[in-house]
């Protein structure tokens, strides 16, 4: 039997500019993290199990961190080269071109390095940089699961793609946020940065008219009233998760405003994919 642990991601800023459609021709930018939060892969007499710290399609990235962890696991049991990069463009590579997947890059490449990232995409490939000494932001961030389920995120985003070209100006403007973010996380700012997060949202919610829904501005909404500077909604769009940023001192108002969501504490992960456990009689064929 063999395991891997793989850990799911938040995405802060850049959302939809990882997309080849876009940042092939335009570049494009991320700031993200991965949290401990994972899935696990258990691999055992050609049986595999698949299992979640968070409910599938709840914009983490579950799906590219379970095809993150089943390649971790092939790669150890045939003594094959680990490396995260390697693992990572396997992965985009299975997902979008074998399974035909509307997904961004981002995602394979955070659920398989680990870690708190800029993470910026051109025609030659993805480069990027650690940002460190980054935890005193981790005490201002809330996670809640908003109990909305969406379509499949291949579906939302396949709207978002046949509409990017009437927001060329939205992605740009996205963009730049992403270097005002890195500005504020070097000061320290938590403040200006939860008011670009709101910006953000502001932004990516008009790039299709299929990420929000009714029920999620009100969820948004009530965060706001409730003290949280600003968030955003996780992933393609629809449902899921929704980041807040807020002073510690409104929190408990914030979670007693989204009592009928799931409070989810987090902290931010640096490792990435790995193997927790191998037993050294393994048998992985049937």
């Amino acid at each position: 039997m063999i395991i891997s642990r793989t850990p799911l991601r938040i995405s802060m800023l850049g959302g939809g500019s990882d997309y080849p459609e876009w940042y092939l021709e335009h570049g494009g930018a991320v700031i993200a993290t991965t949290i401990n939060k994972y899935v696990w892969v258990l691999l055992n007499n050609g049986h595999i199990v698949s299992s979640y710290d968070v409910p599938a399609k709840s914009g983490l990235a579950t799906s590219s961190a379970q095809t993150v962890g089943l390649l971790k696991i092939l790669a150890e049991l045939n003594s094959k080269d680990s490396d995260p990069e390697i693992i990572s463009q396997i992965a985009t590579f299975i997902e979008r071109d074998k399974l035909s997947n509307k997904i961004g890059v981002q995602d394979q490449y955070l659920c398989s390095h680990g870690g708190f990232m800029l993470l910026r995409f051109s025609e030659v490939g993805i480069r990027h940089t650690r940002i460190e000494d980054i935890d005193w932001l981790n005490p201002y961030l809330m996670l809640f699961h908003t109990h909305q389920y969406r379509k499949r995120a291949g579906d939302v985003v396949s709207v978002q793609l046949d509409e990017m070209g009437e927001h060329t100006k939205a992605y740009f403007d996205l963009m730049e946020l992403v270097e005002q973010g890195l500005k504020t996380i070097s000061a320290k700012d938590w403040g200006t940065f939860g008011r670009i997060l709101h910006e953000s949202w502001l932004l990516k919610r008009t790039l299709s008219s299929v990420i929000t829904t009714g029920a999620i501005d009100e969820i948004y909404n009530a965060g706001l009233e409730a003290g949280a500077i600003g968030g955003k909604l996780l992933g393609s769009g629809g449902g899921g998760a929704m980041l807040f940023l807020s002073p510690p001192n409104k929190q408990e108002n914030i979670k007693q405003a989204l009592s009928k969501c799931e409070y989810i504490p987090f902290k931010f992960e640096k490792e990435g994919a790995k193997i927790v456990y191998r037993d050294e009689k393994i048998s992985y064929s049937r």
